[in-house]
């Protein structure tokens, strides 16, 4: 039976032009609709719909609601589109949609939710003579990366910062030298620690039962926290990701503890990490020599486990995007946080926080990313001039986004030169004519 075949074709190498999260940049989905006839037959096409959607879910793990998922849809672009010509072979159809300044990144966090987009359309059509409307669906997910979150120093300098006990009786010094870190690094940080100078003096009694007040250790955890936004549902979660704990066993006074933690930070899936750990071995990097010889004494028992990477998740997520970040949705949040605990011997224990930004972006991806966002604000410009002959770039008063105007398509009427330009092709000998199956 006759029916359309959709497809999307990209107008460049990436579906996605711009840099999401920079509007500067002119963040936009950027390809071609295709839609042919299955059997090279024509059909009348009704209406063609577009949306592209953003998808938000939590993981049936949580106390705050009893359905089996938590999940929340949010409608970026929906767009009806009708054809004067509409008995056709086929359709290609350029489409630009603006992407929103806030749009969330894709992402798996094994502990909270994923978030997904995708770009589907709809195609309502009639076969022949028939009455029926029927419709054929297609849907693409479209992996987002926001450019916000970069760790490098211009963005996310050093920070100090000065807190106090809650008795005042101590103060404390923080300095974070990197306080955006990626998805496996070291959170670098300094603290020194002494007796507040507007707390009093302990007196110098000697007795039996005079104590000292010593810092007997510091311990630091580096959680993840959940923050449900939807009205229904309020909510909040967390997970700690990493745990140290530091001996210090010292004399509090006026004078400072200074202490030093390299603090390592992983939320990467395991078995990519893994993965990609294996891609940078000289065995796959470089041409082992046919001379060599392999080592067949290895005893078969003591092989380590195979463990097949593929995907648990029915959304198809690729693995690169199982990891905890920090991101901003209108579902959910997950904010990175780094609490410090002081143990205090004759002394009220007591702790800190600061909030710290996990970026998906590697520490040798900066330079070429601060690259990319360089290229795509020129081509920006370009593209501001492009459809500009076309009617301009407009912002929607309702919804804020930028709305890009139509280019023309290309169609595809039932005529002899579309039969020949789609390599489509019948025998006419017969009754009723036969197509002619090419191999390309």
């Amino acid at each position: 039976m006759t029916k359309p075949i959709i497809s999307f074709k990209p107008s460049y190498n990436s579906v996605i032009r711009g840099c999401p999260g920079l509007p500067d940049t002119l963040p936009r989905i950027e390809y071609e609709l295709r839609i042919r006839s299955n059997d090279g037959k024509e059909f009348k096409i009704e209406r063609i719909e577009v949306i592209f959607k953003t998808i938000e879910a939590l993981h049936a793990t949580h106390t705050f609601s009893s359905k089996p998922k938590v999940e929340k849809t949010s409608i970026h672009y929906k767009k009806n589109i009708k054809l004067s010509d509409s008995v056709l072979l086929g359709i290609d159809l350029p489409l630009t949609i603006g992407l929103p300044d806030q749009i969330k990144e894709t992402n798996f966090n094994p502990n909270f939710g994923y978030t997904v987009n995708f770009l589907d359309c709809n195609v309502y059509y009639y076969v022949g003579d028939a009455s029926e409307l029927l419709v054929e669906s297609y849907s693409e997910p479209i992996n987002i990366e926001r450019y916000t979150y970069l760790p490098s120093k211009q963005l996310f300098p050093s920070i100090k910062k000065k807190f106090h006990s809650p008795d005042k009786k101590f103060s404390v010094d923080l300095s974070i030298e990197n306080p955006c870190v990626t998805t496996d690094d070291l959170l670098k940080t300094k603290i020194s620690i002494k007796q507040s100078s507007s707390s009093y003096p302990i007196s110098p009694q000697k007795g039996l039962f005079n104590k000292k007040t010593k810092l007997k250790s510091v311990s630091y955890e580096i959680k993840e926290q959940l923050e449900v936004l939807d009205a229904d549902n309020v909510d909040s979660k967390d997970n700690t990701i990493m745990h140290f704990s530091q001996a210090v066993n010292e004399t509090l006074s006026f004078n400072e503890i200074k202490l030093k933690a390299n603090l390592r930070v992983l939320t990467k899936n395991e078995y990519f990490k893994e993965f990609e750990t294996t891609m940078q071995e000289p065995a796959f990097l470089y041409k082992i020599p046919d001379d060599i010889k392999i080592d067949n004494t290895i005893n078969s028992n003591s092989m380590m486990e195979t463990k097949l990477i593929q995907n648990s998740t029915g959304d198809k997520i690729p693995f690169q995007y199982h990891t905890s970040i920090s991101t901003n949705g209108s579902l959910f949040s997950v904010n990175h946080i780094l609490r410090i605990k002081f143990k205090i011997s004759n002394g009220r224990d007591f702790e800190i926080h600061y909030p710290i930004t996990i970026s998906q972006w590697s520490i040798t991806q900066v330079r070429y990313v601060e690259e990319i966002i360089n290229q795509e604000r020129e081509t920006a410009g370009f593209a501001q001039q492009f459809y500009e002959s076309y009617g301009g770039i407009k912002r929607n008063k309702n919804t804020r986004l930028l709305e890009y105007p139509s280019l023309p398509p290309a169609v595809y009427l039932n005529n002899e030169d579309t039969l020949q330009k789609l390599n489509i092709l019948f025998n006419i000998e017969h009754k009723k004519p036969l197509r002619i199956p090419l191999i390309g």
